[in-house]
């Protein structure tokens, strides 16, 4: 990394990161370009869990090549300082290079299905997954082979980055992100369903 004033080295906070965001976006090889698509998914013990149809491009393209990169982002703020050049960001970024091991069992896409509704539905309140899903999809674990992650986040008044001239930074920050710690408590309400 270019940048070491910018690398995030913390772990677990890293970890709760990954958890608490949505969407990821998955680059796989194609040719002439990458594919490049945004998935929902969980992050559990090292490794990312995505799913997709059996039938379409992705599929074909991961089972052909296993290696993909995975990239997750949050926009904080936007910066603004004197000099037009420190116009920038503060943010999180995590990277991943990741191995995939794929499945097409059906119980074992119905456990990972699963896994990852631990994540959006950790209330537990849906009937469960029927036959028909995991005969349509199937799950892949990607194995993360090498990760960095990378933030900026200033404090309110902080200077320009080291050899840069002196000038105090602005801070706009965004709205909430779509992140699970932005939803209100209801949407985790056991008993929403419940007559």
């Amino acid at each position: 990394m270019r940048r070491s004033d910018l690398a995030w080295n913390d772990w677990e906070a890293i970890s709760r990161f990954l958890a608490d965001q949505v969407v990821c976006r998955i680059a796989i090889h194609d040719d002439p370009f990458p594919y490049v698509l945004a998935q929902s998914y969980r992050f559990i013990d090292g490794v990312f869990l995505l799913h997709c149809s059996r039938f379409g491009r992705m599929a074909g393209l991961i089972r052909r090549n296993p290696h993909v990169t995975i990239e997750i982002d949050h926009l904080v703020a936007l910066l603004k300082a004197p000099k037009g050049q420190n116009t920038s960001f503060e943010y999180y970024s995590v990277l991943a290079r990741c191995c995939v091991d794929l499945s097409e069992d059906l119980e074992a896409v119905r456990r990972q299905q699963y896994e990852v509704l631990e994540k959006y539905r950790p209330e537990r309140d849906y009937t469960p997954i029927d036959d028909f899903a995991p005969a349509q999809i199937m799950t892949f674990r990607c194995n993360v082979m090498q990760m960095s992650a990378k933030k900026r986040i200033l404090a309110d008044g902080q200077y320009s980055p080291p050899g840069q001239p002196q000038a105090p930074y602005l801070r706009y920050p965004f709205p909430p992100p779509a992140a699970l710690s932005s939803l209100p408590p209801g949407a985790f309400d056991p008993n929403r369903f419940k007559a």
